[in-house]
């Protein structure tokens, strides 16, 4: 006797819920994934951090520069600053936020300062040299340059009334106070009249890192927020709409 096969009717009732069952779980899927990419990115931040105050105790409490040489971006960092947090047990991955798609690890980025350099040819391994290239990361660092970067700036609304501080300058020392940001996630966009033109990465270029924690929903599509590391070493979560455009150079936009 021939078992009763499913009609074309009853496969569309099964194929309907099983999308409607998608359309439910990806997005709590996709927030779990971005929640546990907030947490990894706090925990690399902090390292960085504790790393950077460590170098300060055995130095004066100064902090290292961030570059010497042309890097001006905040995510331009000295491979001698990097060697700090790396002799401090880190490894490289700790440089890349694991919600920015692109690969910081990459050599184009890695040895940014370089390009195009072979993967075979070793890094140069003098003081000085090591002070003047950087690396691109996917954090801003608000440590001052050799050159100096000017002043941060001041926000459209008081800057105190929703987050605890009033830093109007980039850090050399600890003793600049320990509510003062020294390690961000990485908020970048274009100025106006592309305001809303958030650089994010592989979309509105190939060199473009882009925008840690982007959201997934909204029009347009906005960041989520991001952590910030403070001088006293201690990470939070602050929620994009506490943030504010705060530094520019070379034509985009900073926030924090």
């Amino acid at each position: 006797m021939r078992k009763k096969a499913f009609t074309l009717i009853e496969l569309l009732v099964v194929i309907a819920i099983i999308a409607l069952l998608l359309s439910i779980l990806t997005p709590a899927m996709q927030r779990a994934k971005e929640q546990t990419a907030e947490v990894v990115c706090a925990n690399q931040i902090r390292q960085q951090c504790l790393a950077l105050l460590l170098y300060a105790q055995d130095n004066e409490e100064k902090m290292p520069k961030m570059t010497y040489g042309g890097g001006e971006w905040l995510w331009d960092v000295s491979y001698f600053t990097t060697d700090i947090i790396l002799a401090s047990g880190a490894s490289k991955k700790i440089f890349h936020c694991p919600s920015n798609r692109v690969d910081t690890n990459a050599n184009n980025y890695w040895r940014y300062s370089e390009w195009p350099v072979s993967s075979s040819t070793p890094e140069p391994t003098s003081i000085p040299d090591r002070q003047w290239n950087w690396r691109v990361i996917s954090f801003s660092y608000m440590l001052e340059t050799a050159s100096g970067r000017g002043d941060i700036w001041a926000p459209s609304e008081p800057y105190t009334a929703k987050v605890p501080s009033t830093q109007k300058e980039f850090i050399t020392k600890t003793t600049q106070g320990g509510r003062r940001e020294l390690i961000t996630d990485t908020v970048i966009a274009y100025p106006p009249p592309l305001f809303d033109k958030w650089i994010i990465p592989d979309i509105y270029s190939d060199w473009a890192l882009g925008t840690n924690h982007m959201g997934r929903t909204g029009n347009p599509i906005e960041p989520s927020g991001g952590n910030i590391g403070f001088l006293d070493g201690h990470v939070a979560w602050r929620d994009f709409k506490d943030m504010y455009e705060r530094y520019g150079i070379q034509g985009v936009r900073f926030w924090w």
